[in-house]
């Protein structure tokens, strides 16, 4: 008889804790911060105060993140989001996917979210190892891994090592155990970033993040063009261009192509193909 209003009461309780948590934490964050500063709830104190309702809290975390970004996009200063934002961003997935690590979207959504916009790789990927760990069945987490070791840190060996891992579970697209062995060897990297950048705008529906890869996707196709059109001056010539407009002079190739982000492409003192726009190709992590 007493049974289901305790029950209730229980589940009443705990939400009403759950919330009073998640105000805490938004006064703190309120609070005057610095960049090294990002304050949320330990997740020990969350485990124990959420006790079988862990689910339930891990999704409230996860919609205060989307909320909190969502709500940035409102903001005229530049940057939007501060550093130490970001790292409050990571904290609530990072409880979000303690409290319930079989949870994917938190990894998803700060894999696109951390790298590209706030520049912590480090963390996306200790997110995303977590997920890995869990979510053992799941071989699309290993591919971003993969893809942020090769992409943003320059490290074709941990790349390699993912991608295997990514090709090794249940139902994995063949591309994976390519991939490997390409970075194995070290190929170029414009091409794989092409390779990669195509496979995740495959399988990503958020109509946001589809426009944001298709440019960087047509900006990696502008670089590569530029790039095989070098390496042809140079074997006609016998020496790099010293401009992009070379490459027109002597009939190479017919015009530049446009430059996605509203930037230039040029060739530099290296003869590598950059963009003015290099930042959003390939973001710099923030120093710790």
């Amino acid at each position: 008889m007493w049974r289901l209003p305790t029950v209730i009461l229980c589940i009443t309780l705990v939400m009403v804790h759950i919330v009073s948590l998640g105000k805490i934490s938004e006064q703190v964050k309120l609070l005057p911060q610095g960049e090294d500063t990002a304050y949320v709830i330990p997740t020990p104190i969350l485990r124990i105060t959420a006790l079988e309702f862990r689910g339930l809290a891990s999704d409230f975390l996860f919609l205060k993140a989307l909320v909190f970004l969502g709500s940035t996009n409102e903001r005229k200063e530049k940057p939007g989001v501060k550093t130490w934002e970001w790292k409050w961003l990571y904290h609530i997935l990072d409880a979000s996917t303690s409290l319930d690590p079989y949870f994917f979207d938190p990894y998803y959504f700060g894999n696109a979210n951390l790298t590209w916009g706030g520049g912590l790789i480090e963390e996306a990927n200790m997110l995303l190892e977590k997920g890995i760990r869990h979510r053992n069945w799941d071989s699309i987490l290993p591919f971003y891994k993969g893809f942020n070791a090769f992409y943003f840190l320059q490290d074709n060996e941990t790349a390699s090592e993912s991608l295997m891992e990514a090709s090794r579970r249940p139902g994995a697209s063949p591309i994976y155990a390519s991939l490997a062995v390409k970075l194995a060897y070290k190929e170029k990297r414009t091409e794989n970033a092409i390779t990669f950048q195509e496979f995740i705008l495959q399988h990503t529906e958020d109509s946001q993040l589809r426009k944001e890869y298709e440019t960087r996707l047509n900006a990696l196709r502008g670089v590569l063009y530029l790039e095989k059109a070098v390496v042809e001056y140079k074997l006609r010539f016998g020496r790099n261009p010293q401009k992009l407009e070379d490459l027109i002079t002597k009939h190479i190739i017919d015009n530049l192509p446009p430059e996605p982000y509203g930037g230039n492409y040029y060739i530099d003192s290296h003869a590598q193909i950059k963009t003015t726009s290099e930042s959003q190709l390939i973001p710099h992590p923030h120093q710790h």
